[in-house]
């Protein structure tokens, strides 16, 4: 009986770690993949979003939120209240192996803020 459970055991095992080493193995080549929606740092009022988009280029994809700033002061302000002074990236996932990255950019009196993947 207790030779059957310790086959059990194992198999159970090896399939968990199979099943891990495949999902981890789809997360790399799904370069498309992107953060979802929910995962932007909440617009303190009044700014206004203009849009969110998934954009991609050589490095892969990202997704972009687009806030109306008018001026580099408000875009500094908004920043700051967003703690989006510099790119930050969260604990990394043990189930996939990633972690999402926040950061952005001024230009053009908008306020981009991008959210990637980190492998």
């Amino acid at each position: 009986m207790r030779k059957h459970l310790r086959h059990l055991l194992i198999i159970a095992v090896s399939l968990l770690a199979f099943a891990w080493v495949a999902n981890v193995g789809l997360t790399f080549i799904d370069e498309g993949k992107t953060p979802p929606s929910s995962a932007f740092p909440g617009v303190p009022g009044p700014a206004v979003v203009k849009g969110t988009s998934k954009e991609c280029g050589s490095g892969g994809c990202w997704r972009e939120m687009v806030i109306e700033a008018g001026s580099p002061q408000v875009a500094t302000e908004l920043i700051n209240q967003m703690n989006l002074s510099q790119e930050r990236c969260s604990v990394r996932n043990l189930l996939t192996l990633s972690r999402i990255c926040t950061g952005s950019r001024y230009a053009a009196n908008e306020l981009r803020v991008f959210l990637r993947y980190d492998y």
